[in-house]
């Protein structure tokens, strides 16, 4: 018999489970909420910060931060994923920042030698990317682009406002406009 809306919202998750064992001081819940969660944070903390070592950095951040702001967890705003996503969301977003505001070296010389080292390539799982990738496609370009410099390079409401000219009112009603649709797009 197919589960209805009703009894699909009342059956807890099992990260849920986790959650309220980290509140309850579990030393094996934030192990098992990190290996569930390491590669998905890592994905989106690489993403934002285009440098394999600070999105290393972020992600054991964000679980140091977790571990410590476990009880603020409010599963009527979100799932548990949600939740460690946006911490990771939010220190990505303080490293770019503290990034734009330090000073940068002049005419592109750096004190620091180059390395000549590539990064391997971060683990992916090809249907999440195909779904993310053809819902942001499917956004229009300005919307598509928008997000991106809020989400992925930290840019602040009023830094996209300066970037493409468009009011501010119009960049958060366009902003909100996309994250409806991918929501939307991405629940199908």
């Amino acid at each position: 018999m197919p589960r209805t809306d009703a009894q699909v919202s009342l059956t807890p998750h099992p990260h849920h489970y986790l959650i309220v064992r980290l509140q309850q001081e579990h030393p094996d819940a934030l192990r098992a909420l990190y290996d569930e969660f390491s590669a998905l944070t890592y994905r989106v903390c690489v993403r934002m910060l285009s440098s394999p070592e600070d999105a290393e950095e972020a992600v054991q951040d964000t679980f140091l931060r977790l571990d410590a702001q476990a009880r603020r967890y409010d599963p009527a705003r979100g799932t548990v994923q949600t939740f460690v996503l946006t911490i990771a969301h939010h220190l990505c977003l303080e490293r770019l920042r503290a990034r734009r505001a330090r000073p940068q070296a002049r005419d592109g010389k750096s004190d620091d030698p180059p390395f000549d080292l590539v990064a391997p390539p971060p683990i992916r799982d090809p249907l999440d990317q195909a779904l993310v990738e053809a819902a942001l496609r499917s956004l229009p370009e300005t919307d598509r682009l928008l997000l991106e410099g809020m989400f992925f390079d930290g840019y602040t409401h009023a830094e996209l406002t300066a970037r493409t000219g468009l009011p501010l009112g119009t960049v958060k009603s366009r902003l909100r406009r996309a994250l409806l649709k991918l929501k939307d797009r991405m629940t199908l």
